[in-house]
């Protein structure tokens, strides 16, 4: 997949923009608040038609303005025209998305198109931070591969919340005991869907990370990347066979924990409570331990990994994001970050230190400054 153009109107600091891009490396320099990061949020809004940053799409219009308009056009396998269009409109509270002009029903039916992978320098929360982020940096990757894992998400989290909502309604009242079964059906049935999906991606993804990781580490450390549920211990040394016995451990579950949810009004098991175990031996869980040099090779690691999936997954590699981490990292980890990428995939990176690239004939140089972007 390769975005070959994008069009900017009034988005963010934007007012009129146009760019071309190489099929390779793109480099993006300038001073802070110029507007690098915002181009990276266009083309990541262009995939997944939400921001990585904003909140509210009104955040994303530029001051004094009325909507924005991104364009980008792309070519791909999965793309029914060669070159194709995806055109993303807003008023800052209605969204309109086109595919070659033509209003595509719904947001999602977007994702999965121009596929993506972003790295940033928040992105250390993946490793540091609550459980949330890791669900989310895999849900993310694989709602890009499979509309039937994105479907079954969808389906899981809608049922979740009305569950939840039955629950609290039930507080201090006489349970409705057929109700809850009802719901209990529906959560076990997507829990299950929901956890497949995670298991076979997490098979592929696991030994692709430890082998990123021990190449910018320099062999000098061995990721484990494994799936941590309190359903089903076995999962910790075991994926694909975990994932059998799943909805049969949640109706267990659901089963003993039923007092303490109609308690709570909350339901206390499911994949939303599941996590992603980031080891390395004799260590322990980096969550619990890493040092920030750590905790950014692991991140690039499970990135990088999650590029790879999504070409194993789907047979295209998704565009590569990677906004300001090189002055992550030290040296050494810069290098082998570079001469991971170089090549992979369609880049874009955003940097402050342009001469690193400058010599490189693989990299289309950019410069940034008060939201125009210059050749």
């Amino acid at each position: 997949m390769i975005l070959k153009k994008i069009e900017l109107r009034n988005f963010r600091n934007y007012v009129r923009q146009s760019s071309e891009f190489s099929e390779r490396v793109n480099i993006f320099s300038g001073a802070n608040a110029q507007g690098k990061t915002n181009l990276l949020e266009a083309i990541y809004l262009l995939a997944l038609g939400k921001s990585f940053r904003a909140g509210h799409d009104r955040e994303l219009v530029r001051h004094d303005c009325q909507a924005f308009s991104v364009q980008g056009m792309l070519t791909g396998d999965v793309f029914p025209v060669q070159p194709s269009t995806i055109t993303i409109n807003s008023d800052g509270s209605r969204k309109k998305i086109f595919l070659n002009g033509t209003p595509l029903r719904k947001q999602t039916d977007l994702v999965g198109m121009a596929k993506v992978v972003l790295f940033a320098p928040e992105d250390l929360q993946i490793v540091k931070s609550a459980p949330s982020f890791r669900r989310q940096f895999l849900d993310i990757g694989l709602a890009q591969c499979s509309s039937i894992y994105r479907d079954d998400l969808y389906r899981y989290t809608a049922v979740l919340t009305q569950r939840n909502r039955f629950l609290k309604d039930q507080i201090g009242k006489r349970v409705d005991r057929n109700e809850l079964a009802a719901w209990n059906d529906q959560l076990i049935k997507y829990a299950n869907r929901v956890a497949a999906g995670r298991y076979h991606g997490l098979a592929i993804l696991a030994p692709i990370a430890s082998r990123y990781h021990a190449m910018v580490s320099n062999q000098r450390e061995e990721l484990h990347v494994s799936y941590k549920s309190a359903l089903n211990p076995a999962s910790k040394s075991s994926l694909e066979p975990a994932a059998e016995t799943y909805g049969h451990a949640l109706a267990a579950k659901l089963h003993e924990l039923e007092y303490a949810e109609l308690a709570r009004g909350l339901t206390l098991a499911g994949p939303h409570r599941d996590d992603l175990m980031l080891t390395i031996p004799d260590q322990g869980e980096l969550r619990v331990y890493a040092s920030q040099g750590q905790s950014r090779t692991a991140a690039l690691a499970l990135k990088m990994a999650l590029v790879e999936l999504i070409k194993e997954m789907t047979g295209d590699y998704p565009l590569l994001l990677l906004d300001d981490v090189l002055s992550e990292f030290d040296n050494e980890r810069k290098s082998a970050l570079l001469e991971t990428v170089m090549g992979i995939t369609q880049t874009f990176i955003t940097t402050t230190d342009p001469e690193r690239f400058s010599d490189n004939p693989d990299c289309k140089m950019f410069r940034v400054e008060g939201g125009a972007i210059q050749e």
